[in-house]
């Protein structure tokens, strides 16, 4: 009598249950990445206008020192907050923080402050929400007399 060897074709179930696995782990990894990948692209477009919404309130601070002159500027710091009757852009009226929406979305405050040297800090902070996580971002520069 000859002995036939039975060939088995095909894959067994272990071997279809671990390549499922390993299948809905790698799945599980790439979209765990791709979603990480989309909150890091939001979370810089947002910190990028807020740099430019930090740099444009410093602007706006020499643009009043321009206008308004250095006195003018020097009585804008009193009080480390902007006057009330702040002209050269309406969103940043009111004391800080919390009063200076912009798109409803972003807060700037801007904070003056006198040094001994005769120079005006300017300091400015934009912040918002993000993920339930007030995000921020601060720009500060030195304003002085250069026209002496």
């Amino acid at each position: 009598m000859k002995c036939i060897k039975k060939q088995n074709f095909g894959q067994s179930l272990v071997e279809v249950i671990v390549a499922v696995g390993m299948m809905a782990l790698l799945l599980t990894a790439v979209l765990a990445l791709i979603s990480l990948s989309v909150k890091n692209s939001r979370l810089a477009k947002d910190r990028t206008k807020a740099v430019g919404l930090a740099q444009e309130g410093i602007e706006l601070m020499r643009a009043y020192r321009d206008k308004r002159g250095w006195i003018g500027l020097l009585a804008a710091t009193g009080d480390n907050n902007l006057p009330k009757n702040w002209t050269v852009n309406d969103l940043l009226i009111g004391p800080c923080p919390g009063t200076n929406n912009i798109d409803g979305y972003y807060l700037r405050c801007v904070v003056l402050t006198m040094q001994p040297g005769g120079e005006v800090v300017v300091q400015v902070t934009v912040s918002w929400q993000e993920g339930g996580q007030t995000q921020k971002t601060i720009q500060t520069t030195k304003l002085s007399l250069w026209e002496r």
